[in-house]
């Protein structure tokens, strides 16, 4: 080498040290550490620490999802670094760590394949030794002549039967094998594909570029919008009698396939829907001409969405909800060793436990703890008692469920951290459990289905808190079907559907007596009857509201009128003809109804009777 290029690479090499030394680059992974679940998309907040050095540093984030709202990004850092760039960018070479189910079902694979393998061995192997058999045997049967004898050649038979029925079992077996073990690896192969069909292959990594006062490990914390997941509400309805009042479970849905799988993620649910900067409609002003483009509403219908911005904003503002541990710090202090103070009780769900016991249960299933002062204490447990401390656990997921009622959504915080893979598999959770009191009646509308149906009625149901959302509905123990709940309605009670009952029979007869046709010069006039007969076939009085319906006319060529046979209604909504009775009726009780209506209309037409 002569000393010109020595110069050059010796120059080179310093120009790269002095910009290593000005710049600093360090990768970390990122954890996951919580998420606000909306009904469309979902909110991801993610913790990293680096280490930092004096001056500008580079430093790539990884395990993001790849499907965000980049404009949604938010990067927080401790230690006063200043963070003077970033950039989010997907990884397509990313190796993805693969779950624990899909590992198992990967070796499964593998071991069936081999397992495979060493049968297809024995197969060949066994039919060439068939083969060689009858090759064999064939050969000393035709050298039989040139000396063989009768013995030998019965005794060269016998082996051959022998070995081939030996060599044709293991074929068999072989076979049977070969299709168990085929079967099994497209089973397992169909499950794996399940499992990962919906996770990306990619990855998320963003690059910060920030400035650090000195040289420290910097905290990082970036969070993000993500259209990738979303919840459903649902319900569980128990109605044990209907004396009793109806149990509501509330549960969620979940779904996410945003690539990053959440292991023991801080869940909080909300009704939200984030609108990515939408706003609400203006009205512009509507000049009318003779020729005009239609305006087009739908396009900018109004929704119940905000911003992702202004919720961001909202919830700086508003306070969070204490922590367990500083809800305890505002009750009194934990007691004194039992060294210290070997005289307090401690009573815990109404049991009394040992001073071990107690300080080594978990804070986070505490749900309350009171103090009895010495005074109280001996008045039950006699004198040198110096304090009795009660402790009530969380029984239930209600326990560990915080339910905030905001200006724009409802949020449902879980204290217990959740794991829900990335597969877009639902994943049922359940929120909280109220019973409430409602009143039962019997519905039918035999025009239109000739079942009887049970309903329930909650009077008041905003006070629920309850979503438009589908409801699995037990009757006294038995499974009815699924219903929908509905609060869209601007209705003062809330009616659920608890399923058919054919103890309260109803039938719908046409009166042939009464229903008659008449032709009145250019015109013809019909008359329908129809008697609908009810009984109650319970041993108890039920509640029963009875519909049926009669045309209404939209030409005055053709006249309706509701003709006096009809049994008084208790309701007549006229504007759609329908007619309602309510009454009671008693065990084994039947009652008659009857509806009677006429209709005139030119002769030459013909009416959708």
């Amino acid at each position: 080498m002569n000393t010109k290029a020595f110069f050059l690479i010796t120059l080179f090499l310093a120009g790269a040290a002095t910009c290593g030394a000005a710049e600093t680059q360090s990768g970390v992974r990122s954890t996951l550490s919580e998420v606000t679940l909306f009904f469309h998309g979902a909110e991801l907040t993610h913790s990293a620490r680096a280490p930092l050095t004096k001056g500008e540093n580079e430093v790539l984030i990884s395990g993001l999802s790849p499907v965000i709202d980049r404009n949604s990004l938010k990067i927080t850092a401790t230690g006063g670094a200043v963070i003077s760039a970033y950039e989010f960018s997907v990884d397509y070479l990313s190796q993805r760590r693969i779950s624990p189910v899909a590992q198992r079902l990967t070796d499964s694979i593998e071991l069936c394949r081999t397992t495979l393998q060493q049968v297809e061995v024995d197969r060949s192997i066994n039919s060439q030794l068939i083969d060689l058999l009858q090759k064999g045997t064939a050969k000393n049967v035709s050298g039989s002549e040139n000396g063989m004898t009768f013995a030998e050649l019965v005794q060269t038979m016998d082996y051959f039967r022998t070995k081939s029925v030996e060599l044709e079992s293991a074929s068999v077996e072989n076979r049977k094998k070969r299709a168990t073990l085929e079967a099994e690896i497209k089973r397992l192969e169909a499950q794996l594909n399940d499992e990962s069909a919906r996770n990306s292959r990619t990855a998320g990594v963003l690059k910060i570029l920030l400035n650090a006062p000195v040289a420290l490990n910097s905290d990082f914390t970036v969070s993000y919008f993500t259209p990738a997941a979303g919840w459903t509400p649902c319900y569980d309805i128990i109605v044990e009698s209907t004396a009793r009042p109806i149990k509501i479970i509330s549960k969620a849905k979940l779904r996410q396939t945003t690539g990053v799988e959440w292991e023991r993620v801080k869940l909080t649910l909300s009704t939200a829907t984030p609108g990515n900067g939408r706003t609400a409609p203006l009205f512009n002003a509507w000049f009318l001409d003779y020729q005009y483009a239609r305006i087009d509403n739908d396009a900018i219908l109004s929704q119940n969405a905000y911003s992702y911005r202004s919720r961001s904003m909202a919830k700086a503002a508003s306070p969070e909800p204490l922590e367990l541990a500083e809800v305890d710090a505002t009750l009194q202090a934990p007691p004194p060793s039992p060294a210290e103070m070997p005289h307090y009780i401690y009573i815990v769900n109404g049991a009394e436990v040992d001073a071990r016991t107690y300080t080594t249960i978990d804070p986070s299933l505490i749900a309350s703890r009171t103090f009895t002062g010495p005074d109280e204490a001996a008045a039950s447990w006699g004198d040198g008692v110096d304090g009795i401390w009660h402790l009530e656990l969380r029984s239930s997921i209600d326990d560990y469920v915080r339910t905030s009622e905001n200006e724009i959504d409802i949020t449902y915080a879980i204290d217990l951290p959740y794991a829900i893979p990335g597969n877009g598999k639902e994943q049922s959770l359940e929120l909280k459990t109220q019973e409430v009191d409602a009143s039962y009646r019997y519905y039918c509308a035999p025009r239109l289905d000739a079942e009887t149906y049970l309903l329930a009625e909650i009077a008041l149901p905003e006070r629920l808190n309850l979503l438009n959302g589908k409801a699995n509905v037990t009757y006294e123990g038995t499974y009815i079907g699924e219903t929908d709940i509905s609060i869209t309605t601007a209705q003062p009670a809330l009616t659920l559907t608890l399923g058919m009952d054919r103890r309260v029979a109803v039938r719908r007869t046409k009166v042939q007596d009464f229903s008659t046709t008449r032709f009145l010069g250019t015109d013809v006039e019909q008359t329908f009857t129809y008697r609908l007969t009810v009984r109650n076939g319970q041993n108890r009085p039920v509640r029963m509201t009875l519909k049926d319906q009669y045309p209404i006319s939209t030409q005055k060529d053709i006249k309706v009128e509701l003709l006096s046979r009809t049994t008084p209604p208790t309701f007549n909504v006229e504007d759609v003809g329908v007619l309602t009775w309510e009454e009671e009726l008693q065990p084994g009780e039947t009652k008659v109804y009857e509806i009677s209506y006429s209709v005139k209309y030119p002769r030459n037409r013909h009416l959708n009777l």
